[in-house]
């Protein structure tokens, strides 16, 4: 039996009940990634703090090990305009770490991580590259991003990565 549980925030659970044939039962949870739009979903000329897309995605943490063929390049991304403002919510964590985690984290190969500093006054936008390492060679890849700081949260401006099994990460 597959039952589908919202939460209060707006993340979808896939629970699984099952019973065995001597009647025990066992239960198994997985949280669903979330991502809906904020005003124009930042792919507009609006302001990126009030249009913006929110992704809430736990296996993009750090924490999480295991490639998972994840790959920043789809719809989410927004390949017609080159990028989207993207906010980064909930248990995965709210911003691209700012050092660099090993590979076969963040549900992809390569983990990508901001090299670069975020900005401290709240309506500025800041240039960065978020940086994906293989075993040998640290920043085998860049994307250059910009990040603005919205008062109680940064958004991000991403575009699609260029090589697949690759995703921005998130503390």
């Amino acid at each position: 039996m597959m039952i589908f549980l919202r939460n209060s925030q707006n993340a979808t659970d896939k629970s699984t009940l099952s019973i065995t044939e001597d009647n025990v039962n066992s239960y198994s949870s997985t949280t669903i990634s979330t991502i809906y739009d904020v005003g124009q979903g930042g792919a507009s000329s609006e302001p990126p703090c009030s249009s913006y897309t929110v992704v809430n995605d736990p296996s993009r943490n750090i924490a999480t090990y295991g490639m998972g063929g994840s790959c920043d390049n789809g719809l989410l991304f927004n390949t017609s305009i080159d990028g989207r403002w993207i906010r980064f919510m909930g248990t995965g964590g709210t911003i691209i770490p700012l050092t660099s985690p090993e590979i076969n984290h963040c549900g992809a190969y390569l983990a990508g991580w901001f090299n670069g500093t975020l900005p401290s006054i709240v309506g500025t936008i800041v240039s960065g590259d978020v940086c994906f390492n293989t075993y040998s060679i640290t920043g085998a890849f860049v994307s250059s991003v910009s990040v603005v700081n919205c008062g109680s949260f940064y958004v991000y401006f991403l575009p699609p990565v260029e090589v697949c099994n690759s995703r921005y990460c998130t503390i």
